[in-house]
């Protein structure tokens, strides 16, 4: 008899919306979403009674520098074997934390760096599918292609043009990342300057050759440079605001694209990552850009290795990190060094800034960031087929538990004690409603 696991007593989060009172059924063979089976006395039942509580898609974090003490960049030519072998327990370790807070995918993101880091860490965060971890969904390359005017804590040293004049720009991105084989099986995303000479022309290979996404980042660049790099094929802007030309009304900068008419579509604006830790971005223009386009809002982490560890000057390559509570930052300068704020925290902190319900805040690491990178049909929503990867979250906002592929796991996100608004009048009492499509709700009907 074939098995599976209802969902009940529960109210489901999916597209920016609440469906209230509504069961959601998983194959507890392939640990994925399906449809209510029209004769459920076929199958062996398991019933998880969630109280009342709200199950959403389980939080995918596409820019996250380390966790736990863990550097994602942390492995060099002088690596042995048994370097790396302590690198990949480290990583399945701090893997395993991390879903604790809620987030059960992430791109690994690899800051810039010389070509035998590239050929090292790669292979660890390879695409993979996991019932105890966070999944990697492939890395995500931030730099070394990036303007040193928009350097932040990136090490200068290691900064490359694509347009040598010995070779072609495609064979410098290749040489720089290990090979076309080390981008295809491992790596997600590539963020890059569109001035730097030779990306402009690289974006192309990215996007279609090489199927990854393109995301401007760390750059000089002006408008009209950014309109040709969307006409290219970029399709994301990394951490809006950050490590770019700030906005003016006659300049609109990168910040302008999130929501430009000169594209052909909206369907064509990038979407854009926002750290909403209330550190790198000031509240009113993380509302400014979320209500600018909130179906292209991706709220990222932006986390650094240091999170979770105490105050104090932590040594990272040839430059020291200065960990204040919630900021890191260069010692002896203002240079903001990554961010220490969870996922969870970034989502409330988004609802109380820009007045949304949770639904809405919760949207923009499911349903937009699986978008985003083109997952939508395995991760980040509740439809049919996608992996059973939730959140269950109380009506303050705080995730009380996490199931990856099905399997239950304990939230280090839990605080009753802190009272946030949750606005619910948005929800829907009838999954029929005409605004949801029937591809959206044929899972949870």
């Amino acid at each position: 008899m074939s098995s599976i696991t209802r969902f009940t007593n529960c109210h489901l989060i999916d597209n920016g919306k609440l469906y209230q009172n509504t069961d959601l059924y998983v194959d507890n063979n392939t640990q994925k979403i399906i449809a209510k089976p029209s004769n459920l006395n076929q199958y062996e039942i398991t019933v998880i009674d969630l109280k009342g509580e709200i199950l959403a898609p389980g939080f995918i974090d596409i820019q996250n520098n380390g966790i736990y003490g863990l550097n994602f960049s942390n492995l060099n030519s002088n690596s042995t074997e048994e370097d790396i072998k302590e690198f990949k327990r480290f990583y399945k370790d701090a893997m395993k934390k991390y879903l604790s807070t809620g987030v059960t995918s992430l791109c690994p993101t690899v800051t810039s760096n010389f070509p035998d880091v590239y050929t090292k860490v790669l292979p660890i965060y390879k695409k993979s599918r996991l019932n105890n971890q966070c999944d990697s969904l492939g890395a995500h390359l931030e730099g070394p292609f990036i303007n040193k005017e928009k350097k932040g804590c990136h090490p200068i040293e290691t900064f490359v043009d694509a347009n040598p004049k010995d070779k072609s720009p495609e064979s410098k991105l290749l040489e720089i990342y290990g090979g076309e084989k080390n981008l295809i099986d491992n790596v997600c995303i590539i963020t890059a300057a569109p001035e730097i000479p030779g990306i402009l022309d690289l974006i192309p290979i990215i996007t279609k050759k090489l199927n990854l996404i393109y995301s401007i980042g760390h750059t000089m660049t002006d408008y009209n440079i950014g309109l040709q790099a969307i006409d290219n094929g970029c399709t994301m802007i990394t951490h809006l605001y950050n490590a770019m030309p700030q906005p003016h009304h006659r300049d609109a900068g990168v910040v302008g694209l999130i929501n430009t008419p000169e594209v052909s579509s909206e369907r064509n604006l990038p979407y854009f990552g926002l750290i909403c830790d209330g550190v790198h971005v000031n509240p009113s223009m993380v509302n400014l850009a979320y209500k600018s386009n909130p179906n292209k809002c991706v709220l990222v982490t932006d986390a650094m290795h240091l999170i979770g560890l105490s105050n104090g000057s932590y040594k990272w390559d040839n430059q020291i990190i200065i960990k204040e509570d919630d900021r890191l930052y260069l010692k002896g300068t203002q240079t903001l060094a990554g961010a220490l704020t969870t996922l969870p925290q970034c989502i409330r902190n988004l609802m109380k800034w820009s007045n949304i319900s949770l639904q809405e805040a919760i949207k923009t690491c499911t349903n937009n960031a699986a978008d985003s990178i083109g997952l939508s049909s395995e991760k980040g929503f509740l439809n049919i087929g996608c992996d059973a990867d939730f959140v269950i979250l109380n009506h303050k906002g705080f995730v009380t538990k996490i199931f990856k592929l099905g399997k239950e796991f304990k939230s280090s996100d839990i605080n009753y004690d802190i009272d946030y608004p949750i606005y619910v009048e948005n929800g829907n009492k009838n999954n029929n409603d005409k605004g949801v499509s029937s591809d959206r709700i044929s899972a949870v009907l």
